[in-house]
């Protein structure tokens, strides 16, 4: 076997004639490093097999190194400073199947000064190839400056399902009292789910196999970067999404807050039937310049259902109201409960407003296992409680709004039905101010659970958010 070294690359090659088994690569998050520091390998191994059920990558380090971590979870065991990764394990009932890759993490701390190795090799009981090499990274007790860094991790507040493109966030810190140079900031996604984007989106990502790299730069004392990273996850399950910052020019006194880690539970459509059918034609509302559409949503099943969701597709206009997206396609949701044979009436609205072909074939019904969580954060985590210009009953019974706004800055509307705000929900979605003037229409589902009516009360409040 032929071992090749390139800018940090280790990567195998067969001899010549030779059947290849396995494809192999293990890259170091540094070449050099201080002791103590974290020290991440990312590992890519690719089947060039038939099918197999049984898979294992060996880490073998020196005793001088402690291990800290690994990605997948649940998928390797530890002795020391050995790591095995159970690949057959991993991929369950499916097996590895032939051309299938897969990105695996190690994360570990060297202790003293000096070169370490880790040898890593890949076999399976399937089959009598082999894949191994080595990478040698140097480990240093130079003098360094201190930076604490730190990494948080934000998990989305609302219920996922399959192929939804959901949010988290990620906050990096430097808490001094140094400045920390070439900091580099890695995202893990588990297996089965698809990057789509980040925000802001400078710097711009590097993408190397499942993990997301930022390339930071230099982080001042004091200094702090957030993220916030949409991906689509394409299975369901408990899924592990974890966070690393680092930086090699350093010393930082408290590396327990290097890393950090979230289950984000991914569940599918229950199986109940339901059904959504335009029941209006297109209108222009010209209070607020959108294009509006009434449908009708029934629960057809026998059974009841803890919430209902609508995926509109084949769109050629902004769906103004949607609250996500899945698998491309934005969304609305029905955030209460369906019974057996009821149903309720859900308002569409477009942009730019004008006339344009739509069918009952584009609306797609779904009973979610869960009730969205739209209850609101604390007033102190969610900025400045705002004053009204005026709240009016339209003519049609529902409630108009008003207030001064900053252009471009986001805003949420909360209501309730009583004045101590105990019940208080959020009004998705969140409004990007057009002007330095809002107004914000209260028109019932799918904004509201409900819509107003002259024999209840009900109470806003706006919250511009951070």
């Amino acid at each position: 076997m032929l071992a090749l070294v390139v800018a940090g690359l280790m990567t195998t090659c067969p001899r010549a004639g030779a059947q290849q088994g396995f494809g192999l690569s293990v890259t170091p998050s540094a070449n050099s490093i201080l002791v103590s520091n974290f020290l991440t390998y990312t590992i890519n191994v690719t089947n060039l097999n038939r099918t197999l059920t049984t898979a294992f990558v060996t880490n073998q380090l020196p005793s001088s190194v402690q291990f800290q971590s690994a990605t997948p979870s649940g998928s390797y065991t530890n002795n020391g400073s050995v790591v095995v990764f159970n690949l057959g394990a991993y991929f369950g009932g499916s097996g590895f199947l032939n051309g299938q890759s897969v990105v695996l993490t190690l994360t570990a701390q060297p202790t003293v000064a000096g070169f370490i190795t880790n040898m890593v090799t890949v076999s399976s009981f399937d089959v009598t190839n082999t894949a191994a090499t080595n990478v040698v990274v140097q480990v240093t007790n130079e003098l360094a400056q201190a930076a604490d860094l730190a990494v948080s991790m934000i998990s989305p507040a609302q219920p996922v399902i399959t192929n939804d493109w959901m949010t988290f966030g990620v906050a990096v810190t430097n808490a001094g009292p140094n400045a920390a140079p070439n900091v580099t900031l890695t995202n893990t996604l588990p297996p089965g789910v698809g990057f789509k984007g980040v925000s802001p989106a400078s710097p711009a990502p590097s993408i190397q196999g499942s993990n997301v790299i930022f390339n930071l730069g230099t982080m001042a004392s004091g200094a702090f970067t957030n993220f916030l990273l949409t991906v689509q996850p394409t299975n369901a399950g408990t899924l592990t999404f974890t966070s690393f910052v680092y930086s090699a020019g350093v010393a930082d006194p408290n590396l327990t807050n290097n890393s950090a880690s979230t289950n984000i539970t991914v569940t599918n459509y229950l199986s109940e039937l339901l059904v959504a059918l335009t029941n209006s034609g297109q209108t222009v509302n010209l209070q607020n310049g959108l294009e509006e559409q009434f449908i009708l949503l029934t629960n057809a099943s026998g059974s009841g259902v803890p919430a209902a969701r609508v995926v509109v597709t084949g769109l050629t206009k902004q769906l103004f109201n949607g609250v996500g997206t899945n698998n491309g396609n934005p969304f609305v949701d029905y955030s209460a409960s369906l019974a057996a044979g009821q149903s309720v009436t859900l308002l569409l609205q477009y942009a730019p407003r004008g006339l344009f072909s739509f069918t009952n074939s584009q609306l797609h019904a779904f009973a979610m296992p869960a009730v969205p969580n739209w209850t609101p954060p604390t007033g102190s985590s969610a900025s400045t409680n705002l004053n009204f210009n005026r709240i009016v009953r339209l003519s049609n019974g529902n409630m108009l709004i008003e207030w001064f706004a900053i252009p471009n800055r986001t805003y949420t509307v909360v209501y309730s039905d009583n004045v101590s705000f105990s019940n208080a929900m959020m009004a998705p979605p969140s409004i990007v101010a057009p002007a330095n003037e809002v107004q914000w229409i209260d028109y019932g589902p799918p904004t509201t659970v409900s819509a107003p009516s002259n024999g209840s009360n009900r109470f806003y409040r706006v919250f511009l958010n951070p």
